[in-house]
């Protein structure tokens, strides 16, 4: 007769070998590969192996080859899966309860006994996916059980990636996630194989829509991978996140749910510690629901999958006048407030808004999966998602005086549209293949929340009128930068990919075609910009200064950038197994650029610079070597590494400037000043007839620019079942040190800021050696030969590449699972991050100007902004049942980490000392890193205005600043924010349901545990990217001598912060009940 025999952990080990590898082979699928060996360690050939996966009654059938080894791919993530050993010459064997992890070969291997007469059948029962193993080092993965247990309160992907160790959620309104030290927007993010990326790259969080694109109710697992040196991979400098749907099965299941949040279930923040300011309250509501179904349409064929979830919440008051309830409260008095709006609707007939308005933040998703099982070697899916959602955004102001009323706020509507079908198959037992097209529609608009109805005003106060502070300004009227603004993108995309067995040897090939169509209308000034320097200006319609620009036509969809450009790859790997125990991978992946769009030829430029304007992408290229290794020292350790070049990840707005700003299409009039009867809902005509095309600013691309790409080395080394002593066995323990070599980088230059020379042709250099520049235009006269000097204002920032930059990453991590249901995850890392720029913007003036340097035409290496030094985590999980028969989770996660560097600067308002222009405000920016004198007699400086040595020495001595007596401060060298912590909970319990088979859950959220407990504990602010003003500087035109001054508004001081994050600063609590039938 035939009996189940579950084996002991001893007796499995010898019967069978189960593990994972890290050979990472299917964006959206798993694979097995195993050996099948006889009694006495003989190769079994052509033996039947079937597996099973058993939800969906899904078969493949395969046959090991001359080597015994049998693959598998396109395998359905999770499980559990059966696999049964037919053999013809010995005794069958059947295992079980295997699960199986996105994008990642699980390795089987089994020897067969001896056929005999009436002898047990032997079956195997594998063991669920080790999850504390598998969230260590630069790789996790997340099953739905994990997802669903741990803290989630944003119900964001970020919340689950966040838990690897070398992914930091920076804490920003855009949560953005940086990897390894590296600019969040450089990560690669795709659900189902299909791109969740902000293909263009306006979003600093990363996504094409506000907030996460994807419901976590419909994700099975979602991994992330920092160095997964598979070939196939590409399209990410920071790291690979990637998630995979449910599908339907056999039975029919679903959920439904809804959670909610507000200020009731949260503290009062405390009055800002760090800027100040008076105590803020909070007042939200936000509410979150959906449901989840899946089941069969034709049972073992045929399965589907829908998902829905809606979010809605009213807009925070972050600003307001003086004693308002706002979160900001602006020194501003509230009557000072109501006579503009007055001026506004009586005078020039226009809505201003108010600053207390509550406008609905909403958000939809909508996800539909089909798979089907066309027969056992050949299996479909098809996805569709939409994403959807609209939030009102108040353009931030620095000062305590300054207010934006709505009608200066924008609404940005995102839709997200995806499509996905893909084609599984395996034509025999040693070759299968992934075929998979693809379509992703963004739409993004920008949109002024009352309509484009009068051009942007800025109506500036003098100490006279306002009675509650000092001078400053109330903005009315849609900001300058959504005058026109609208984005489109299409990314079309179709892969193929295969992979063939030779004996020990497993090819995988393949080859991919991405095609991204964008149109971006983005015109800054298009409904003019006006400036009123006393409310009694306003009064008279008295324009101190209007600004106009657009597409020469006057009409500006005509200066919209419309452009595609495609990349087709192709690699080759070979993953050989020398041995069971050591697995080695070799690949080459080759990538090629192409465009037939170019930017609009500039004949001035062109006559400027003696190169044309016309850079596209077309033709650049690039190999990218890899090499990995997996060697599984003995039972219980594994080494693993490898080397290899990455590229991608860097945003397509980078290359849109060049079609935006080509300087033909888009000019600005030249600037209108002391006009009146001014009418604000018009631009002056003779502005308007001002334009011609021809000469305005450019950002082009370097003719010699070629695809940014890095080397990154792994060395990993994993234990397993380790035995501590006092803490007992079953510890797994995993350290692992990342180095990455930025080979080719971007950067910025000013084409239009040149070298001051002497007169031996020699550059002229500041006292203690900075080298100077000014503003040249070659088409309007001479170059100029004084500290200072110019003759034109335009800019012409180039998008080049530059070398440099490096990266030490090491993490070590330690964990275990109880069988009493307790789970702990520990982990360190440490972050030693270098770069010459972390193009923190989308446009390239700003990336040029806000970069911090001695010299920002050649800016050197330093801390890269994005690295975060040291980070400490754990998690503590524990399952228990409460009531007999319910499951009861507790989740804590805590994280520590140390805050992002800045550099203290100088204020260079309107100082032309370094060669920058005045447009875009490049000579105001407080970015160039300072001189340090040696003492009070050091000649390279002298002190005006006030100031003496002795209070600058003090400012130095706060600023840790004295270490670079005699040279220059170091970029991102000087300070930190201060550390970061987060500790959240969560509780779910079970509930009796309904009907049979039938659950209920409650649940509960709590973020920032500490600030319950002392809420004294947390203020959180966000920190700027540009340097802290340390003096103002002069330059004495004889002497090339610094003049240093105290800086507008004083020594800058010793934080970086210019928010304060009121929510983030106290407990927040959710609760939600969910259904599942």
């Amino acid at each position: 007769m035939t009996k189940t025999t579950k084996l002991t952990r001893i007796a499995a080990a010898v019967a069978l070998t189960l593990g994972m590898s890290g050979v990472a082979l299917a964006e959206t699928a798993s694979s097995m590969r195993g050996q099948i060996v006889g009694p006495q360690g003989e190769v079994v050939a052509n033996t039947r192996v079937i597996i099973q996966h058993v939800p969906s009654g899904t078969v493949q059938t395969t046959t090991t080859n001359n080597q015994g080894i049998f693959t598998a791919s396109g395998l359905r993530v999770g499980g559990p899966y059966i696999v049964m050993i037919d053999s013809e010459v010995y005794e069958g064997k059947t295992l079980e309860d295997i699960f199986l992890q996105l994008g990642d070969q699980y390795r089987l291997s089994a020897q067969l006994e001896p056929r005999r007469e009436n002898i047990e059948r032997i079956t195997v029962t594998g063991r669920a996916i080790n999850t504390t193993s598998l969230q260590a080092g630069s790789s996790s993965t997340w099953g739905a059980q994990e997802i669903q247990n741990m803290p989630t309160f944003d119900r964001d992907l970020k919340d689950i990636v966040r838990q690897n160790p070398l992914a930091a959620d920076l804490g920003d309104d855009s949560r953005s996630l940086t990897v390894g030290g590296n600019n969040p927007r450089y990560n690669s993010i795709t659900v189902d194989g299909i791109g969740q990326n902000d293909d263009f790259g306006l979003n600093a969080g990363g996504y094409p829509t506000n907030r996460t694109p994807i419901s976590i109710d419909a994700i099975e697992q979602v991994s992330i991978q920092s160095a997964p040196f598979n070939a196939r991979y590409s399209g990410f400098a920071g790291a690979r996140i990637n998630a995979v749907t449910r599908s339907g099965t056999n039975e029919f299941s679903g959920s439904v749910f809804y959670e909610y949040a507000s200020d009731d279930l949260a503290g009062r923040p405390k009055r800002s510690s760090i800027l100040g300011g008076n105590r803020p309250n909070l007042e939200y509501k936000e509410e979150t629901y959906g449901f989840s179904l899946g089941g069969p349409i034709l049972r073992d064929r045929l399965f589907f999958f829908v998902n829905y979830e809606n979010y809605s919440e009213p807009t925070s008051i972050d600003q307001g006048p003086a004693g308002s309830s706002a979160i900001e409260q602006k020194q501003i008095d509230p009557a000072l407030v109501e006579r503009i709006q007055n001026i506004a609707r009586n005078v020039y007939g226009v809505e201003p808004g108010d600053w207390n308005v509550r406008p609905d933040q909403k958000d939809e998703k909508i996800l539909v999966k089909l798979d089907w099982n066309i027969n056992n070697d050949h299996r479909a899916s098809f996805t569709y998602q939409r994403a959807d959602d609209e939030a009102a955004f108040n353009t931030r102001t620095g000062g305590v005086t300054n207010l934006n009323l709505n009608s200066h706020w924008y609404t940005r509507t995102q839709t997200m549209d995806n499509f996905a079908l893909q084609l599984y198959s395996n034509w025999s037992p040693n070759f299968s293949t992934e075929v998979k097209a693809s379509v992703k529609d963004v739409a993004t608009g920008q949109d002024p929340s009352l309509g484009r109805n009068f051009g942007q005003v800025q109506v500036r106060f003098t100490d006279d009128e306002n009675a509650a502070g000092a001078g400053g300004q109330i903005n009315i009227g849609p900001d300058r930068s959504r005058h026109a603004n609208s984005l489109e993108t299409k990314t079309t995309e179709f892969q193929i990919h295969g992979e063939y067995l030779i004996g020990n040897h497993q090819l995988q090939f393949g080859a991919e075609y991405q095609e991204i169509d964008v149109f971006n209308e983005f015109i800054q000034d298009a409904l003019g910009s006006f400036i009123f320097t006393s409310v009694e200006n306003f009064e008279n319609r008295f324009a101190n200064q209007i600004a106009y620009q657009n597409a020469f036509t006057n009409v500006t969809r005509d200066g919209a950038a419309e452009f595609a450009y495609n990349n087709t790859a192709f690699y080759l790997q070979n993953s050989w197994d020398v041995n069971w125990d050591l697995t080695l991978n070799f690949g080459v992946r080759y990538e090629r650029f192409g465009s037939s769009d170019r930017p609009a030829f500039n004949q001035n430029f062109f006559d400027r610079y003696g190169f044309d304007n016309t850079m596209n992408m077309d033709g650049l290229d690039l190999w990218l070597p890899r090499f990995s290794f997996n060697y599984e020292w003995t039972d219980n350790i594994t080494v693993r590494g490898g080397v290899g070049q990455f590229s991608g990840g860097r945003p397509n707005v980078w290359i849109s400037n060049a079609y935006t700003n080509d300087g033909v299409t888009i000019v600005a009039a030249p600037n209108l000043t002391n006009v009146s009867d001014v009418d604000i809902r018009q631009v002056p005509q003779s502005m308007r007839d001002a334009l011609s095309a021809g000469d305005g600013n450019t950002t082009p691309i370097d003719p010699n620019f070629r695809m940014p790409y890095d080397t990154r080395y792994s060395l990993a080394l994993d234990y397993s079942d380790l035995s501590i002593p006092l803490l007992g066995d079953g510890w797994f323990a995993s350290a692992e040190v990342i180095y990455t070599q930025k080979d080719r980088e971007v950067a910025w230059t000013n084409l239009a800021k040149v070298a001051l020379l002497d007169d031996n042709g020699n550059q002229v250099t500041s006292a203690g050696g900075r080298p100077l520049y000014v503003s040249w235009d070659p088409l309007a006269g001479p170059r100029p030969t004084t500290i200072g000097g110019f003759n034109t204002n335009r800019y012409d920032v180039m998008l080049t590449n530059v070398e440099g930059g490096r990266s030490l990453v090491s993490t070590f991590s330690i964990g275990n699972n109880w069988d009493n249901g307790l789970s702990l995850r520990l982990s360190y890392t440490n972050q030693d991050v270098k770069d010459i720029t972390s193009g923190g913007s989308s446009t390239a003036h700003s990336n040029y100007n806000f970069q911090t340097a001695v010299d920002k035409q050649n800016p050197t290496v330093g801390v890269a902004s994005y690295e975060i030094k040291h980070r400490f985590m754990a998690s503590l999980n524990y399952r228990t049942e409460i009531f007999a028969g319910y499951a009861s989770n507790f989740n804590l996660f805590f994280d520590r980490s140390s805050g992002r560097p800045w550099s203290y600067a100088l204020d260079t308002f309107q100082f032309r000392g370094f060669g920058d222009a005045s447009q875009q405000n490049l000579w105001t920016s407080t970015n160039y890193l300072p001189y340090i004198p040696t003492g009070p007699n050091d000649p390279n400086v002298r002190y005006t205005g006030g100031l003496t040595y002795e209070q600058f020495a003090e400012w130095l001595e706060a600023g840790n600043l004295t270490r670079y007596a005699g040279g220059y401060a170091v970029r991102n060298e000087g300070r930190r924010g201060p550390y970061v912590t987060n500790l959240d909970f969560r509780f779910e319990q079970e509930i009796p349901g309904l009907f049979n088979n039938h659950r209920g859950a409650i649940y509960f959220d709590l973020r920032n545990v500490l600030a319950l407990l002392d809420t004294n504990q947390r203020h959180t602010v966000s920190f700027s990217d540009t340097g802290v003003r340390l003096a103002s500087v002069q330059i004495d035109p004889e002497t090339g001598q610094y003049i240093y001054g105290a800086p507008f508004g004083g020594f800058g001081g010793v934080e970086n912060a210019v928010r304060y994050n009121a929510r983030a600063s106290t407990w927040n609590a959710k609760i939600g009940i969910r259904y599942r039938f």
